[in-house]
């Protein structure tokens, strides 16, 4: 079981302004959670404070049942997996899949074979074996964020974290992606948090959405049940609004072929 579970989290910085607000948000063994709001809602630093990338201002955060507050990054057991690729450019795939696993020490070190087995796993899962050998450069664009996925996925993390992971890709690659991380995460059963501020992209994904605005939270609930009863305006607006406009201009084009 691996649980997440957010405490009365605030997030307040030295000018006195708070990012996150008394969060208390759940986070269920093997569920896919989408944090979704507009920019500045602070939905990068509620995940960023879980990767112990930012400070908690007060509050707990637990993985199944441990406070990690004051842990280091490299001991929560997480995986990451951000807007950015930041891979590395002068190694291989192969390479840039195993450099975590190759850079553990004690007794998360793991023998050579071991290592080989997960990248290969890692390649096989995500169809980028007949790219061992390529240099990221020599990639397109989804296949370079399959290797920052894979790069995650290799450690075999207790929580998978995802920050706009697909906002650097065009509308065709962002809906293929979108299929293949579901697809893993249903294959997997890792516990997931994904940030985005795309609605489509939260509806598609989640198995509940955590719609943030302003540093609170407004509603936690499957997707559907937050479209179909907003539990206010900001939610009406923010996320119904929206796709009700996607689906009216959808139709419209449709109508004039």
């Amino acid at each position: 079981m691996v649980e997440v579970e957010y405490k009365n989290v605030t997030k307040r910085y030295d000018d006195g302004s708070e990012a996150v607000k008394e969060l208390n948000l759940e986070i269920k063994d093997g569920e896919f959670l989408v944090l979704l709001g507009p920019s500045g809602c602070g939905k990068s630093t509620t995940l960023r404070m879980l990767a112990g990338l930012e400070e908690i201002t007060e509050g707990e955060i637990e993985i199944d049942g441990l406070k990690i507050n004051h842990l280091p990054p490299g001991a929560r057991g997480l995986g990451m997996v951000f807007q950015s690729y930041a891979l590395y450019p002068h190694m291989s795939v192969s390479e840039n899949l195993s450099f975590g696993l190759r850079m553990a020490k004690g007794d998360e070190k793991l023998d050579d074979q071991e290592i080989k087995l997960r990248v290969r796993e890692a390649a096989e899962m995500l169809e980028l074996i007949d790219y061992l050998d390529n240099k990221p450069k020599e990639l397109s664009g989804g296949q370079r964020q399959r290797v920052a996925l894979g790069r995650a996925l290799v450690r075999r993390p207790k929580v998978l974290l995802m920050d706009e992971p697909l906002s650097n890709l065009d509308a065709e690659l962002r809906h293929q992606m979108r299929n293949e991380i579901r697809r893993l995460h249903d294959e997997l059963g890792t516990t997931t948090i994904y940030v985005t501020h795309d609605q489509i992209e939260a509806m598609t994904l989640a198995d509940r959405v955590a719609i943030l605005d302003k540093g609170v939270l407004q509603q936690h609930a499957p997707p559907l049940e937050a479209y179909n009863n907003p539990a206010n305006d900001f939610v009406k607006s923010f996320l119904c609004r929206h796709i009700d406009d996607l689906v009216e201009t959808a139709n419209n084009l449709f109508s004039k072929e």
